[in-house]
């Protein structure tokens, strides 16, 4: 059953950032085909199960890659972050086979994967042939973007040649000062925050065609993770954004801090409204954010992510309200040396772990994957396991939803905009 129509109407979800408008994303022209094959796909499982014609998980998913992964080159990380939500999973020496991961994007690619996330897990430019995999995507046709910690800029430096305006570069530094940089980000060989900025001028010099961003997660008082008290920045904000239109970023990007839930190791953001200083903290954010936006100029923007104006304006309980099924585990994936994963909210999650860390690499692994996504979908209760999660997905999960209720829909749906925009 659906939820009413208000809450899975696209438009209505004011809060939404071009980039996390994952619906329109899907209704572009090249995607439009793959969201009517799964919707009908869905329908026709779903309405066999009604029947007890089948389990509903007899019908074969449509033989297609996701649209969109994010790809975890490594675990390997050269910081020891006070506030990383994946610390346990780092460094632990599981690493993929080259060749087979090599085999794996090929077969992606040509399946129709349309976007790589080079994110972690670890730090991607530590992978020791991390040009070459740049290389392979973009050989390819495949959209690709970078976050990363700034350790690496020499290697982003060395493939910005093959980027273009669809591309994108974000660095994760969360400061305007080396040492609030060096309290949260403890990295392990010496190196500042005035160094990492002074490495972006020579990449937007080799190539200025795509943006690069500086992302700031704030930290407000009595923050914990990882058993440790966590380092307040809110008071930084306008700090850092000053910062980055001086060293050449296109923006600034200020996203909540996050943690892992008790219950399922999901990711959720740690604040919300029933603490007593939570107006008090919301405001100080909302104050800091209205400060650094007087560096917005034609060439510089700072974006509050759609995580946290929703926090702040009190409407996240919305986004916590999700479908009992997600349909983006379709359409996004996660590749990890741990595994394949249905979504970056459970990474090393075993209950959502569709496979193999080299799945779509052969024919039984892409066979497998696809059974894996299959059951995922079946049986991953995301109104359950996702009720803390303020899902950026859970708007298109709803627009999704209503198209399986009612498939007729479907033909009266028009084509967005085509941005050529395919991360997810």
């Amino acid at each position: 059953m659906t939820r009413p129509a208000r809450k899975g109407d696209v438009a209505k979800q004011v809060e939404l950032t071009p980039i996390h408008d994952f619906a329109s994303k899907l209704l572009q022209p090249e995607l439009l085909p793959r969201l009517k094959e799964y919707v009908l796909w869905s329908s026709k499982a779903r309405e066999a199960e009604r029947k007890g014609e089948s389990r509903g998980d007899a019908t074969p998913l449509p033989d297609r890659a996701p649209v969109s992964i994010n790809l975890d080159l490594t675990t390997a990380c050269n910081y020891a972050c006070d506030h990383c939500v994946d610390m346990d999973i780092l460094n632990t020496g599981i690493r993929y086979d080259h060749e087979r991961l090599k085999a794996s994007l090929v077969q992606l690619a040509a399946r129709g994967l349309r976007s790589v996330i080079l994110i972690g897990g670890g730090e991607p430019t530590v992978y020791p042939r991390f040009a070459e995999i740049v290389h392979l995507l973009k050989d390819r046709n495949v959209q690709v973007s970078i976050v990363s910690n700034g350790s690496g800029n020499e290697k982003i430096l060395e493939v910005a040649d093959r980027f273009d305006e669809l591309d994108w570069v974000r660095l994760s530094l969360d400061s305007g000062t080396d040492e609030t940089f060096q309290a949260m980000h403890k990295p392990r060989k010496p190196i500042t925050l005035d160094r990492i900025c002074e490495g972006i001028p020579p990449i937007k010099a080799k190539n200025p065609k795509f943006p690069v961003g500086f992302s700031y997660i704030v930290v407000w008082k009595d923050a914990h993770i990882n058993d440790a008290t966590i380092v307040e920045n809110i008071h930084e904000i306008p700090i850092a954004a000053e910062r980055a239109k001086k060293y050449g970023f296109d923006y600034i990007a200020i996203k909540p801090f996050l943690v892992r839930a008790a219950e399922n190791n999901a990711e959720i953001v740690d604040l919300d409204d029933r603490r007593s200083d939570f107006p008090e903290i919301a405001e100080r954010i909302r104050r800091a954010v209205r400060e650094a936006k007087a560096f917005e100029d034609a060439k510089f923007r700072v974006y509050e992510t759609t995580n946290l104006k929703v926090l702040y304006n009190g409407t996240y309980r919305d986004y916590q309200d999700q479908p009992k099924r997600c349909h983006m585990q379709f359409f996004r994936q996660v590749v990890s040396p741990l595994g394949l994963y249905n979504c970056p909210v459970y990474r090393n999650v075993e209950h959502a772990r569709i496979g193999d860390k080299h799945g779509y690499g052969d024919p039984d692994a892409t066979k497998q994957a696809l059974s894996g996504t299959r059951d995922l979908i079946r049986t991953f209760d995301a109104s359950r396991e996702c009720k803390e999660v303020t899902c950026l997905y859970n708007h298109v999960n709803w627009f999704i939803e209503d198209l399986i209720e009612s498939p007729e829909k479907l033909r009266s749906l028009q084509p967005s905009e085509d941005r050529r925009d395919y991360f997810l």
